[in-house]
This record gives C-alpha cells, sequence and structure tokens, in this order.
C-alpha cells in the first residue's frame, strides 16, 4: 500500500526547494544570496548571524553624510530602501545644515549639522565627483567619529575615497567606482571591483546605480531577506537596461575610447575627483 501522506510531504517539500530556487533568481544579486545561502553579503565569510537588528527597542538610525556637489542618485536610491525597513530612522546631514546644494545644481535640504550628530547604527557616505567639502580636518574628523561608534560603516561610489581619507579603512577591502578605484590605494584601503564589498562592519557599493544593490544587501543584513526582497518589489527594481555599458568590462570599444579621451587615468582606476 502506497503512503499517500509520505509521498505528498515529498511533493511539498521539493516544491518549496523549486520555489526557493526560482524566487531566488527573480530577485537576484545579494538578497537572493541571503535567501538561500544566509549569507546576506557577497564577499562575506558566512558569519554566524544574529538576526534582525531592527526588530523593538529603539529605532535603528541610518545616517547619510550629504554635501555640496555629491551625486543624488547615490543617496536616494538607498534611501527609497533604507526607508521601508521597519523600526528604521533615516537622517541626512551636512557640512553646514541646512539646503545643500548638490551636482547638477539639484538642492537637497533640510539637513542637520555632521557636527551636532552624536551616533548613529549606520554610517553611510554616499560620493560624488568633488568631494572637497568633506575633505577637510573638521568634516574627516566628523567622519571618523561617526564610523568609530558605528555598527556599520558604509559608502557608496567614491564615498569610500572619503571614508579612507578619514583613516577608517586602512587594510579594509573597498569598493568605489570603477574610474577611482585604485585611489583607494592612497589611503591604505584594499581596491575590491565587486559590486558590493564587505569586510566585516565595512560594507561598500560600487558606481552610482550599485547604491541600490548595496542598500538591499544592507537590507536583508539588518532587517532579514524577505524585508529586502519586499522592498525590492515595492520599489519595482526589476532592471531591463536598454544597453550593456555599465562596466568597462562590457563597454565597447568605441566608448571606452571615448572614456581615455576624456577621463585620464579611468580606465587604470585612477581619476582624480575634486
Amino acid at each position: 500500500m502506497i503512503d499517500d501522506s509520505d509521498n505528498k510531504s515529498k511533493q511539498d517539500a521539493g516544491h518549496r526547494s523549486s520555489l526557493s530556487r526560482r524566487d531566488a533568481l527573480m530577485l537576484g544579486g545579494a538578497t537572493a544570496a541571503a535567501a538561500i545561502f544566509g549569507s546576506s553579503l557577497p564577499g562575506s565569510s558566512r558569519a554566524a548571524s544574529t538576526g534582525p537588528v531592527t526588530s523593538g527597542g529603539q529605532p535603528f538610525e541610518i545616517l547619510f553624510t550629504i554635501y555640496p556637489k555629491g551625486t543624488l542618485l547615490d543617496f536616494a536610491g538607498p534611501n527609497e530602501v533604507f526607508t521601508r525597513i521597519p523600526n528604521t530612522k533615516v537622517r541626512f546631514a551636512s557640512p553646514e545644515g541646512g539646503l545643500v546644494t548638490l551636482e547638477n545644481g539639484v538642492v537637497f535640504g533640510q539637513t542637520e549639522r555632521i557636527a551636532d550628530v552624536a551616533r548613529t547604527d549606520l554610517l553611510c557616505v554616499p560620493g560624488g565627483p568633488d568631494l572637497t567639502a568633506m575633505r577637510t580636518p573638521e568634516m574627516l574628523g566628523h567622519v571618523r567619529r561617526l564610523a568609530e561608534g558605528a555598527r556599520y560603516v558604509t559608502s557608496i561610489c567614491t564615498g569610500s575615497l572619503i571614508l579612507g581619507a578619514s583613516g577608517v579603512l586602512q587594510g579594509k577591502r573597498s569598493a568605489c567606482h570603477w574610474a577611482c578605484l585604485n585611489l583607494l590605494k592612497d589611503y591604505g584601503a584594499i581596491p575590491d571591483p565587486a559590486r558590493i564589498v564587505r569586510d566585516g562592519r565595512f560594507i561598500s557599493g560600487g558606481g552610482v546605480t550599485s547604491g541600490i544593490d548595496f542598500a538591499l544587501a544592507v537590507a536583508a543584513e539588518i532587517s532579514g531577506p524577505i524585508t529586502a526582497q519586499f522592498a525590492q518589489l515595492l520599489i519595482e527594481y526589476n532592471p531591463e537596461p536598454p544597453f550593456h555599458s555599465g562596466h568597462p568590462k562590457v563597454a565597447s570599444r568605441e566608448v571606452l575610447e571615448r572614456v581615455e579621451k576624456e577621463l585620464p587615468g579611468a580606465m587604470k582606476g585612477l581619476f582624480k575627483v575634486g
């Protein structure tokens, strides 16, 4: 006699396994890795999970450092993800506080003064084409102070160069925009070309659009993969670019020749930002 209940259990188990693989392929990226392998970020050593850090208690504070001539998308994309994580509080701080004029004349605000922020759970430093406002001794000191007390220290694009200049990335692996990646060596950091890089409590994203991938990976880390996947669905992050030219590894020869002409040093990861 065939035990129907036993067959049903086997079928259910196979169905669940198939669903998990299918869902992972649909979701892609870091959140998929978290869902299947229990490792929430690429480049991690599968450290033992401590469970979501955003459940219960005081809100988990996330601080973006905003500054003149910074790139809007570097933090706007991640903010769309972070604001959908339960029990979090997202803050924005700048060198002078108030309104901040970003790259291309976009005005963002209000912001707090960085000097007035006592601490944060997660520090996120976005990048831009001109880092001058954040490279003063005073601002680098505040970045270092906030990084020392944060549970996670993160960056997007050339924001890792600010972290590097503050001295907190010595001996740490970090991502950066591909055109500037090797400038990290100037600060004792280890350049890593991956789109998302983790080295202990340091998490970084590569160029501008990697900020969304980075934020989803962070969301999985601090609140679990389902929360990250829910946020991904809400913002309909399902990219289908019309061109495959988002990295030197896939760009055409004509595009790379233009890079060589207009961005000296970029192909070696040594393009100097302001």
